[in-house]
């Protein structure tokens, strides 16, 4: 029975593979836009950043005058983001929390405003299910950030490289068993069709990393990070470049029980 992929033992690499990287500094980039009329110059809000791993979103968040719980079940993850937290004198503004989404949603948590929820969905045996039970933690009218890792990235990265049998026998997820490939990479349309059953209004869509995973080798080791991240800003919200990203962003609305 498959299970839920946790970072413990793998914490540096995906330091290093992700935010120690352009990559990450993309990726922050354009949740960072999406975020942005949420939560720069408004009230303090009450904030879940659940599986926030290293802790980049929450003190970003943090850093604009909100209170931020950080949720990572990986106490090694969660051990390196105290220690970026400290370092930006951020330790009132954010509470650590060892737990899964499910062990949140068992404790009968407190809701929040937003709950940011980047690159986790995944990671999890039972996606659909386990966003079901976070979003007992969202106020009604509260906002949900959600980030996913794009089946049709992975199938379009093989097809350029060659891979064509993996594909022919849709071996797409991984095994959870090595390296840092998700076991559970989603379409966008799948996502898309659970936000209203769930109660979710879609405000904000858009692509991470539309075009840089897919430059050859020494192509983007060349590139330059300020010439790169304006045209992913660009075409970030235009198809069809948004429904190849990486990764894909949808920031939602929950609605009130009356629909409103």
């Amino acid at each position: 029975m498959q299970q839920d992929r946790i970072f413990d033992g793998l914490a540096q690499r995906f330091q290093r593979s992700i935010y120690d990287d352009p990559r990450g500094a993309i990726r922050l980039a354009i949740l960072q836009d999406d975020l942005q009329p949420f939560v720069v110059n408004t009230r303090p809000l009450k904030i879940l950043d659940a599986g926030g791993g290293l802790g980049q979103m929450a003190i970003w968040l943090a850093q604009q005058g909100h209170q931020v719980v950080l949720a990572e079940p990986s106490a090694e993850m969660l051990q390196r983001a105290a220690t970026a937290i400290a370092a930006a004198g951020l330790q009132d503004a954010i509470h650590l929390l060892q737990a899964s989404v499910q062990e949140l949603a068992a404790q009968d948590c407190e809701s929040f405003d937003l709950i940011t929820f980047h690159a986790v969905l995944e990671w999890l045996a039972e996606p659909r299910a386990v966003l079901a039970q976070l979003l007992s933690c969202l106020k009604p009218e509260g906002w949900l950030s959600l980030m996913f890792f794009n089946h049709h990235s992975t199938v379009m990265r093989r097809l350029i490289a060659g891979d064509l049998d993996t594909v022919r026998r849709g071996e797409i997820a991984s095994d959870g068993k090595r390296g840092l490939a998700p076991i559970s990479p989603l379409k966008p349309d799948e996502v898309l069709s659970w936000l209203a059953p769930l109660g979710l209004e879609l405000d904000t869509w858009s692509g991470v990393r539309c075009f840089y995973d897919y430059m050859y080798r020494d192509v983007r080791k060349a590139a330059k990070l300020e010439e790169v991240l304006p045209l992913e800003r660009q075409y970030s919200q235009q198809e069809p470049w948004r429904s190849l990203a990486r990764y894909q962003h949808m920031l939602c609305r929950k609605l009130t029980n009356d629909g409103v």
